[in-house]
């Protein structure tokens, strides 16, 4: 497992393993603590827009990260109390601007 740098933020991609063993890639674009607890923020590169040549509208995904000795895990926020806390943190912040309608889903 590769080493995290969290105080470097160049461009760096990560690469995920879902449920059904498919890779997937991300960049991390920012790393935040909330109550003791590190997130990333990150963008999806595998998009099937991309792949055809048209524009993708970037989305960005939150996930826990995990420290492991001295890497980290990504995990998929399942707690939808929690994962609300972090989107209400970051909208606070500036960092996200939702649309109402993605907003109200």
């Amino acid at each position: 497992m590769e080493e995290l740098n969290l105080e470097s933020m160049e461009p760096r991609i990560i690469k995920t393993q879902d449920e059904n063993g498919e890779i997937h890639n991300f960049e991390l674009i920012d790393v935040l603590s909330l109550d003791g607890q590190d997130y990333g923020l990150l963008i999806y590169l595998d998009s099937k827009e991309e792949e055809a040549g048209e524009e993708a509208e970037e989305e960005v995904i939150i996930m826990k990260l995990h420290k492991q000795d001295d890497a980290y895990t990504f995990e998929t926020i399942e707690d939808d109390e929690e994962f609300n806390k972090v989107v209400s943190y970051l909208e606070s912040e500036g960092e996200l601007e939702f649309e109402e309608e993605e907003a109200a889903e």
